[in-house]
């Protein structure tokens, strides 16, 4: 599987500009911590080895960030020289991710990325939309986590009342807030570990 998703970026990478490089090492730095946060977070829900479901996601953010960076670098180069745009690379994704959702995916990227509200507004999209129960529970523990780490305090709370009603096995709100604490911690120590600031500038 890992061999198959280096693979995968050494093909979309073979051959490519400057653009398409830069765009490919952006792309794969952001969706390697985001991948990371990912799978911390969801290590938190469904059990398992954090440090080794962060490790897993990291590889497969990685794989698929460089992949679509490379393609959004490429597709501006072609735009310069009027040729067509190429089609993305497909990419195999982590059964972390099958379990989460793309729009989960999409939200912890953004939340990596201290973009707070916009992570709330997706898990509120989220919410909205998805009828599965894992995908709406990893939605409101982004959405607490998200909110914890802006200072909101009222939308963290109910967040997590929320979580409690939908899934009652999550023990009690005061045991779910103890989970996105620990959440708020490991998104932090991701952002470090991959060399970007651990705290959100005000």
């Amino acid at each position: 599987m890992r061999n198959f998703l280096i693979a995968c970026v050494a093909v979309v990478l073979s051959g490519c500009s400057t653009s398409a490089q830069e765009g490919a090492g952006k792309g794969a730095t952001m969706g390697m911590v985001g991948g990371a946060v990912a799978g911390a977070v969801g290590s938190l829900l469904w059990g398992g080895n954090v440090v080794e479901g962060a490790a897993k996601g990291a590889a497969v953010g990685a794989a698929s960030g460089a992949a679509t960076g490379a393609v959004s670098g490429s597709m501006k180069d072609s735009a310069k020289k009027n040729e067509p745009k190429p089609k993305p690379a497909a990419v195999d994704q982590a059964e972390l991710r099958k379990k989460m959702g793309d729009r989960n995916y999409a939200t912890t990227v953004l939340l990596t990325q201290c973009r707070h509200q916009d992570a709330i507004a997706s898990s509120q999209d989220t919410l909205a939309a998805s009828k599965s129960k894992d995908e709406r529970v990893y939605a409101l523990l982004i959405q607490g986590i998200a909110a914890e780490e802006s200072g909101d305090k009222a939308l963290a709370s109910s967040a997590y009342a929320k979580i409690v009603q939908e899934d009652p096995a999550r023990g009690s709100v005061d045991k779910v807030r103890a989970d996105a604490l620990e959440g708020v911690m490991k998104v932090q120590a991701t952002r470090r570990d991959h060399g970007l600031s651990p705290l959100c500038k005000a």
